[in-house]
């Protein structure tokens, strides 16, 4: 029985998710695998150039029943585009601690939409939770936030939605489980994690795959 996904405390600061530019790099160094001890929590250290952040959830919805519901919005839509920003807000910390990606979204089918705002054909701004190929002390790193890994450009997503009550752009209504390739993939392919899972990433893995094969079935083509 899995268990129940319970996470306070979080590393990752998105104070500024209605920021939009383009990405940063980060001061180049000549170094191995760097590790640094982000706001004097845990250490954090890169495995296979994916550096993984535990996120901030009070609960994560951990079946279809409960993540449909809770979505306001559930659309169908195809990434087009998208810019990322990473901040290195101290010198202590050796990897970034402040980044995302504001990926542009055409809505291809609305499955729900309690806002009445959207339409099909519309494109809209989705904040996405990791960057790549981010360049920290001479070396490139992939930066997510429990191995979620970005929507790719030109394919299709089913996406649980919410308005982001800050800005003109949408987040994900249940954090990292809420988008879903239509094309069915295998699991390597859904996450950003460098082959190296915790005991929290482990149990979002498995709920994420019992959730996505729900989706598949109620929304697949």
């Amino acid at each position: 029985m899995k268990k129940r996904i319970t996470m306070i405390l979080g590393l990752v600061c998105l104070s500024t998710l209605t920021a939009c530019s383009n990405s940063e790099n980060v001061k180049e160094k000549t170094s191995e695998e760097p590790a640094t001890a982000q706001n004097g929590a845990e250490t954090i250290k890169a495995h296979n150039g994916v550096v993984s952040y535990h996120g901030k959830y009070l609960k994560l919805a951990e079946n279809m029943d409960t993540l449909e519901k809770d979505a306001p919005i559930i659309i169908k839509a195809t990434k087009k585009s998208e810019k990322t920003t990473v901040t290195k807000e101290t010198k202590e910390n050796v990897f970034p601690t402040d980044f995302y990606t504001m990926s542009d979204v055409q809505i291809n089918s609305i499955e729900k939409d309690t806002t009445g705002k959207l339409s099909e054909s519309m494109t809209i701004k989705v904040l996405e939770y990791s960057v790549e190929n981010v360049l920290v002390e001479g070396k490139e790193y992939d930066l997510t936030i429990d191995g979620y890994k970005n929507m790719e450009k030109e394919e299709e997503y089913t996406l649980f939605l919410e308005k982001n009550p800050d800005g003109e752009n949408y987040i994900l209504s249940n954090a990292v489980i809420s988008k879903f390739p239509v094309e069915e993939l295998p699991e390597e392919e859904l996450f950003l994690d460098g082959g190296q899972t915790t005991e929290e990433t482990d149990s979002i893995e498995e709920i994420y795959q019992e959730v996505y094969q729900e989706v598949l079935e109620e929304f697949g083509e």
